[in-house]
């Protein structure tokens, strides 16, 4: 099972490339075949995917209704999308494209959201903890407090 934990601080290269931390590389499935699924995600951050585990995403929104709402996601997300295989030093790499959506020009904070990483720009990434960090308690019994009602 895919179980990406932690946060990591990098820079990028001039040629887009990031590490990914080898506790993560290693976290992968071999299903993935060291491909990864980058995309763009909510927040202004990119969210990088093992390729099975983005395979379950891509059919999950590739079966819902055709809606005006639906093709304007697939439009925004698909059209921004990449695939990448990891370097001989553990390496991704990022499209300008999605540098621009997230901002990053030089520091990236990497943060393993479960099943995902989230790629930031630093400082961004710096900025939205911070202010999230006030509301914690509010955000966690909110979070749970949903999670509960689901069941």
């Amino acid at each position: 099972m895919t179980r990406f934990l932690g946060r990591f601080d990098y820079s990028i290269d001039a040629k887009g490339r990031v590490n990914i931390p080898a506790k993560f590389r290693k976290a992968m499935s071999p299903e993935a075949a060291e491909t990864v699924i980058i995309s763009r995600a909510p927040g202004g951050c990119l969210r990088v995917y093992p390729n099975d585990e983005w395979a379950k995403i891509e059919a999950d929104i590739t079966s819902r209704p055709e809606t005006p709402e639906t093709l304007r996601l697939k439009r925004l997300l698909f059209s921004t999308i990449s695939e990448s295989v990891f370097d001989a030093q553990g390496r991704i790499t990022l499209t300008p494209a999605q540098m621009a959506i997230a901002g990053i020009t030089k520091e990236v904070t990497l943060v393993g959201q479960g099943n995902f990483i989230e790629v930031w720009d630093t400082a961004k990434c710096d900025a939205s903890l911070e202010a999230d960090d006030e509301n914690f308690d509010t955000i966690f019994y909110e979070a749970v407090k949903s999670s509960v009602d689901k069941k």
